[in-house]
């Protein structure tokens, strides 16, 4: 129990501000994988905590666009900033090493500011409608679910994976990580949201990881900015299945 401690302490210093930063190996890094769901399921707690309390309970949908405000802060944006890198190169149909650059560019292009604006609008109005609902649950599960898909995908690209942040990660993205993650998240998911949503944001998710592999696998590489995509895309898939459910 205290190695797992450990390991979500660094993992929460390195996705959220929610720990201080706190030089470790990469092997401990590597290693903090595994509690990725945790950290999810600390920040959606905290997150959904006042909503739950009936702060804005007359008006949802102001609540939910808070909601993904405190997620950015909390996060300091770091997986948006994947997904608009993916996006941009995505969006531009380039194959190989210009790919890679397009991605690499600090500069954000049209289809990363696209892939922000219908990602953060969307998550603001499943998330409002949800706290209309009282599905309170459900929100902070999406938290979870995310961040097991970026773990999951890293599993599943690990051959490809390219130097850099993405490439650390793998180091401890094993079939044994994998099955941890897959228990908290169905542990979690049992508690947070009904059996259907569940099986529901599970397909989702799957949908949204096949198709973030297949890029990764056409354009020979997998980074932190795929993991970072995961993330966004499978929260955002998670809160609509379960408004589709409830």
């Amino acid at each position: 129990m205290m190695a797992f401690l450990r390991r979500l302490r660094i993992a929460l210093s390195f996705l959220t501000r929610l720990a201080p930063a706190k030089s470790v190996s990469n092997s401990e890094f590597a290693a903090s994988l595994e509690t990725f769901p945790a950290v999810g399921l600390v920040l959606g707690l905290i997150i959904c905590a006042p909503f739950a309390c009936g702060l804005l309970a007359h008006h949802p949908h102001v609540a939910g666009w808070l909601a993904v405000g405190g997620s950015i802060v909390l996060t300091r944006g770091l997986h948006l900033d994947g997904l608009a890198d993916i996006a941009d190169g995505w969006g531009s149909g380039a194959v190989g090493e210009r790919f890679w650059e397009i991605v690499k560019d600090s500069r954000i292009g049209a289809f990363g500011v696209i892939a922000l604006v219908f990602f953060l609008m969307g998550q603001a109005i499943i998330f409002g409608t949800l706290f209309q609902d009282g599905h309170f649950g459900a929100i902070a599960y999406a938290f979870v679910l995310g961040r097991a898909a970026a773990v999951w995908l890293s599993i599943w690209g690990k051959a490809i994976t390219r130097p850099g942040l993405g490439n650390l990660f793998a180091t401890g993205a094993t079939w044994r990580t994998g099955w941890l993650v897959l228990i908290q998240t169905l542990l979690f998911g049992l508690v947070l949201t009904p059996l259907p949503g569940l099986i529901l944001s599970f397909l989702l998710t799957g949908i949204c990881l096949g198709l973030l592999f297949r890029l990764a696998r056409r354009q020979s590489g997998l980074n932190g900015d795929f993991l970072g995509s995961a993330v966004i895309l499978c929260e955002t898939a998670t809160g609509l299945a379960c408004l589709i459910v409830a």
